[in-house]
């Protein structure tokens, strides 16, 4: 088995359930892979906290997820809220190929953990959507853009056909922007990695 990991958590409004729900269906629905995906919210749903997290298994072979809840340590943890961040630990990222920690500096301070914690990215997630596409709701197709490239799990094909899934029609090339933005942040993400490392 080779299971991937992933929690997302904010507070309701930012997109964590609708992020989550895309990259579980462009992993199992467009890529055929095992995967399952959890979430919880407050009462207070929009501004209350809530998470998702989402399973794949990598391996083909295996069609059932064993256990639905991602477990510690992750291999992608995204931070979107301040009172999220206050929990993130060092060791809830796996430090390897694969762990990386994604947070918005534009509604995050800072996450102390986070200098602990090799593949760090602070972006300014919702100041990005609202300077470059007018609203933060394309926050999600960036963060699902820079998930694209960081985790390797699906091809663009199938994350470009996700996206065309689960918006408007009318916002499908605004969204197309959006990841394409969130794609090329993630390029750099790597890049910068690569050269930390030669």
């Amino acid at each position: 088995m080779v299971r991937y990991e992933i929690r997302i958590s904010g507070y309701g409004g930012q997109g964590v359930i609708t992020l989550s729900k895309m990259i579980i269906t462009a992993s199992s629905l467009y890529e055929n892979l095992a995967a399952t995906q959890t979430e919880a919210y407050s009462a207070a749903a929009r501004g209350g906290k809530c998470w998702a997290e989402v399973v794949v298994e990598l391996d083909r072979k295996i069609e059932l997820i064993d256990y639905p809840k991602a477990l510690q340590p992750y291999d992608f943890l995204i931070v979107l809220s301040e009172e999220s961040a206050s929990d993130v630990k060092p060791d809830f990222v796996k430090d390897g190929k694969t762990g990386f920690l994604i947070w918005d500096t534009s509604t995050i301070s800072k996450i102390r953990a986070a200098k602990r914690i090799k593949k760090t990215l602070g972006i300014p997630i919702q100041k990005l959507a609202v300077e470059k596409f007018n609203n933060i709701v394309f926050g999600n197709t960036i963060l699902f853009g820079i998930f694209t490239v960081l985790s390797g799990i699906f091809s663009e094909e199938s994350a470009i056909e996700t996206i065309k899934s689960f918006v408007p029609a009318s916002t499908i090339d605004i969204n197309l922007e959006a990841f394409e933005l969130g794609k090329q942040e993630g390029l750099e993400f790597l890049k910068k990695l690569q050269e930390e490392n030669d």
